[in-house]
């Protein structure tokens, strides 16, 4: 039986307590998503990716018609979509489906899912403080060490001085929200949240937005001990700290992916193939629990 690349994201069977979490999930998720895309164009009016960054994300927040709201709400919308989908992707990890899985849709699932991060990361760089700065710094950064090409790959996605914000800017507002929504189209179309789904996460936003206040911003020149980064970079924050740049930030996260994405190439039915299957399958939760640790540790050592 072929399975196209939607199969990547269909019902994962009966709706009994767990199989209804696993239902409710996916649509939970694309309701964050479409909130956070209307909260998104709102703030796009008032946003000015030239010039003094931080300044106008202050105004917006103080002066526009409920700017700390709308950006509170969009900050947690993006939040919640990207976390429900790590969680529904885990799902899939955790259960092993993805041996049901054609390789391309394994991995159209992965690049999604890593999409949905680096606008979360995006996002974090255009709030023009201390830490979005320090962050693309960072970023930059990783990307010069990459060999051969790291100059031409640098630019594509931050260029150094005024156009610092530009180029993260249009990534965030423009190609990554377009790009995700092409990859996830098909699955928008099974898993169209009704409105129930709607209604329950825009409660479930609005309450958060008003009750929780906006994490204060950092003036690009105050004097801080430390400057973190988004609370998904931790764990390769911390390991640039004692491991060396390429190591951390390319080998380390590229064997990851790969072995992540080798999972469907192993048939376990094949018999000798289970080992490395199962092998493989220790790597990556491995891997995940240790990166989870030092984010942790990041977060609150």
């Amino acid at each position: 039986m072929h399975l196209p690349h939607a199969a990547t994201f269909t019902d994962p069977g009966p709706r009994g307590l767990s199989g209804g979490i696993s239902h409710a999930i996916p649509r939970l998720g694309l309701s964050c998503l479409v909130l956070c895309l209307l909260s998104g164009i709102v703030l796009s009016f008032y946003f000015r990716p030239m010039g003094d960054v931080f300044q106008n994300v202050e105004e917006i927040t103080t002066l526009a018609p409920y700017g700390w709201f709308f950006r509170q709400f969009h900050y947690v919308s993006g939040q919640m979509f990207v976390i429900l989908m790590f969680i529904h992707t885990m799902d899939h990890l955790l259960k092993r489906r993805y041996r049901m899985f054609t390789p391309g849709g394994w991995a159209l699932l992965v690049l999604s899912l890593g999409l949905c991060f680096f606008t979360l990361f995006t996002g974090f760089i255009l709030k023009g403080d201390k830490e979005g700065f320090f962050a693309g710094q960072i970023f930059n950064s990783l990307l010069l060490a990459v060999p051969g090409v790291g100059p031409k790959l640098s630019n594509l996605f931050i260029v150094p001085g005024e156009s610092f914000f530009f180029l993260p800017y249009l990534y965030h507002c423009f190609f990554l929200p377009l790009l995700v929504v092409y990859l996830l189209r098909s699955h928008i179309r099974a898993w169209l949240p009704n409105r129930t789904y709607l209604l329950v996460s825009f409660l479930g936003l609005f309450i958060y937005a008003c009750i929780v206040k906006l994490h204060p911003d950092i003036p690009p020149d105050a004097e801080v001990a430390v400057v973190k980064g988004p609370w998904f970079f931790l764990g390769i924050q911390t390991l640039l700290k004692t491991v060396d740049a390429r190591l951390a930030g390319l080998v380390i996260p590229l064997a990851f992916l790969a072995i992540l994405l080798a999972l469907p190439l192993v048939k376990t039915s094949a018999g000798g193939a289970a080992p490395i299957s199962a092998f493989l399958y220790f790597l990556v939760l491995s891997a995940l629990v240790l990166y989870a640790a030092l984010t942790l540790w990041a977060a609150f050592g």
